[in-house]
């Protein structure tokens, strides 16, 4: 991988910047940064996806996300420190109760694909939820100090493709106060559970907005993820502010701006780029430089 690939120079700049910070002591047997969270930080790549059953399907390894980035620059990749456990479609329930409701993960895709744990796979094997992975490995190796966590999207996703199908103009805005409120309480489940395990850097991943007109939604989100982690010593890696900053000399659009998969010449997907993902493993950098 290459860290600055084909970023802005005002970017690459701020990211060189950042990667100067020094990296965290590591035991040569135990890694020391375990990474959660849904596709964004799995990698997903839409246009690596077989379109019909005759595909061979991809390796996890072909999927690049920020946690990769974040390990590479800290020198934790080439020597397995660290463990990527996220998966596509994951929701803030699903990550830790059986069969909640989830967007991909372990029930069928949006598009009627197989559940992705079972069918590409992830970048670590499991069996259980997300959550119960993670305990395990926090209660059994001491030598993790950093964890991040990126989580909620898919419960938004979900509000959106119920209201998809509703002729109600107000059905998102209708569902979200339920959403939030169910979101900070399962967010509230799951630090408590990685707390009672861990009393390293616990870094929150706030989501951007793929579309100017969904920045009121992520804006909504990062609130309830802000405040449900101000009671668990989070530190924030802030996406969405970087993302708009990126984006602010393409009328704000984070597709024009380079940031977002390129599905044709004029549509992109909602999943982060390779330069999207190197400016989402910036604001980790930033979160894990800045002093407590």
């Amino acid at each position: 991988m290459n860290l600055l690939r084909g970023f802005t120079p005002i970017l690459g700049a701020v990211l060189g910047v950042l990667l100067l910070a020094p990296a965290f002591a590591a035991n040569d047997t135990n890694y020391i940064y375990l990474a959660l969270g849904d596709s964004i930080a799995f990698g997903l790549n839409p246009n690596l996806l077989p379109t019909n059953p005759s595909q061979p399907l991809p390796s996890p390894s072909q999927f690049v996300g920020y946690p990769q980035v974040v390990a590479e620059a800290e020198n934790w990749y080439k020597s397995n420190r660290f463990v990527n456990a996220s998966c596509p479609g994951e929701t803030s329930g699903s990550f830790y109760i059986p069969g909640a409701p989830d967007y991909g993960c372990h029930s069928p895709g949006p598009q009627g694909q197989p559940p992705f744990k079972t069918w590409i796979g992830l970048h670590t094997n499991y069996s259980g939820t997300q959550l119960e992975f993670a305990v395990s490995q926090l209660s059994a190796n001491k030598h993790i100090q950093v964890v991040t966590l990126g989580i909620g999207d898919n419960d938004a996703l979900l509000v959106l493709a119920s209201c998809s199908t509703n002729p109600d103009p107000n059905c998102v805005q209708e569902q979200l106060p339920g959403m939030l409120s169910t979101y900070g309480q399962n967010l509230t489940q799951i630090l408590t559970a990685i707390r009672a395990n861990f009393n390293g850097t616990l870094i929150l991943a706030l989501t951007y907005s793929p579309s100017p007109s969904l920045n009121s939604l992520a804006q909504a989100l990062n609130a309830t993820t802000t405040a449900v982690g101000s009671n668990f010593g989070a530190r924030y890696a802030d996406g969405y502010s970087a993302f708009q900053l990126a984006s602010a000399l393409f009328q704000g659009d984070p597709c024009k701006a380079g940031l977002l998969i390129r599905l044709n010449a004029s549509t992109c997907d909602i999943h982060p780029s390779p330069i999207g993902q190197d400016l989402l493993a910036a604001t980790v950098e930033l979160a894990m430089a800045r002093i407590p």
